[in-house]
């Protein structure tokens, strides 16, 4: 092959039989170098696959496994190789030729697009509470098991699209729709949200992104009307160095409930910083706060939160992650019953799992279990609920 003969070094290579893990490696690496250069990128694709599997650490394997998703139309995929190549801390000229070609996908994409499929048992899925009785004015009240806390399975689907088009050289509109929604066996509410919105999107060099848009959304429960909200969205992400990414963002929303009927002005912004330390190691981190007004005083407060994570690839293509999080919601008005103003404390943990050896069509099933806890100074918005969830993904 270092003499030209591609075509040759390919029929020898794949005639071999590799003994150990070290042939295994050679062998992976002569097929899919081959066929990038034969101009075979899907046939590349699954030699390469193999090889990060083995040697996750190998920045080289990535960025060879992230030419031939490119040039076979998996741009997604390429980028997220892309990405984690520069946590080997690449040559100047190297790391400038990967940014460059981050910024030309995202910079080519007249269309956006997701959908997301997972299904998801919970132990408590309408977050209710667990205590069986409440006090109120001195007397004990009983708890209907319909208001307690019930297992239940569902399914969660998400469905995402939007157009995106040219307006200047690094200007575009973007127009789009979002549809999340999570239905259950009867023991929970069916949740339906859809999403609508409007902006601007500019791209700069090295990874600079600012977007600004309008949206309005409508969220049901069991098929009836919740809530309406209108707002605006600013975004703004940058690259520091050459391994971490931070993003912050403004957003102001006007909430409308319909039972009962009030308004809440809703101001936040929070700032995420992911770092890839090592193409085997991603960091994140997130921070988040909140302001809200009303004329309902029980809907008047403030809240904060704090997420910390990572992910980790393993040798063989297991690659395993951990999001820690906590929450601190506070409300200006007494509850009318139970005499308090309510503050709730909510802490979560999630672990993620997946195994890129397993995988169909671009993509690998995911594994994901997690616990989540609220303590409220009002029982009945405490509660407890375990989770878990099996779907797909295309980050592998």
């Amino acid at each position: 092959m270092q003499s030209g003969q591609t075509e040759k070094a390919l029929e020898l290579a794949e005639g071999y039989q590799p003994t150990d893990r070290a042939g295994s490696i050679r062998h992976l690496w002569v097929l899919g170098v081959a066929y990038n250069r034969l101009n075979r990128p899907r046939a590349a694709i699954a030699p390469l696959d193999r090889l990060v599997a083995l040697a996750p650490a190998q920045a080289d394997f990535r960025l060879e496994l992230a030419l031939a998703l490119l040039r076979a139309g998996q741009s997604d995929r390429a980028r997220h190789h892309f990405t984690l190549a520069r946590g080997a801390g690449l040559q100047p000229a190297l790391e400038a030729r990967v940014q460059a070609e981050i910024d030309k996908i995202d910079n080519s994409k007249d269309w956006q697009g997701y959908l997301r499929f997972a299904l998801v048992p919970e132990s408590n899925a309408a977050r209710r509470t667990a205590a069986e009785t409440v006090s109120l004015g001195g007397l004990t009240f009983r708890l209907q098991p319909g208001a307690q806390a019930q297992s239940a399975v569902g399914v969660e689907l998400g469905f995402g699209l939007a157009a995106l088009p040219k307006l200047s050289e690094n200007l575009r509109a973007r127009l789009a729709f979002d549809v999340l929604g999570r239905t259950f066996d009867g023991r929970a509410p069916e949740d339906v949200t859809f999403r609508i919105s409007a902006g601007l999107l500019h791209f700069a060099d090295r990874g600079r992104q600012f977007s600004a848009e309008v949206f309005t959304s409508h969220r049901w429960l069991d098929k009836s009307i919740y809530s309406r909200s209108q707002g605006v969205d600013l975004r703004h992400s940058r690259l520091v160095g050459g391994k971490t990414n931070l993003t912050t963002s403004f957003v102001h929303e006007r909430l409308s409930y319909v039972q009962p009927t009030y308004d809440v002005n809703r101001t936040a912004i929070s700032f995420q910083v992911s770092h890839t330390a090592t193409p085997q190691l991603q960091l994140l981190a997130a921070a988040r706060a909140e302001r809200r007004h009303s004329t309902n005083q029980l809907a008047v407060g403030q809240a904060y939160g704090l997420s910390l994570g990572g992910q980790y690839s393993f040798s063989g293509g297991v690659r395993a992650g951990l999001m820690l999080s906590y929450d601190h919601d506070s409300f200006a008005g007494v509850h009318p019953l139970f005499g308090v103003r309510r503050v709730d404390r909510k802490s979560a943990a999630m672990v993620q799992i997946n195994n890129q050896n397993w995988s169909h069509r671009g993509f690998s099933p995911v594994f994901k279990i997690g616990i989540e806890r609220r303590r409220s100074s009002i029982v009945i918005n405490s509660y407890q609920n375990l989770t878990a969830s099996i779907g797909l993904t295309r980050s592998f």
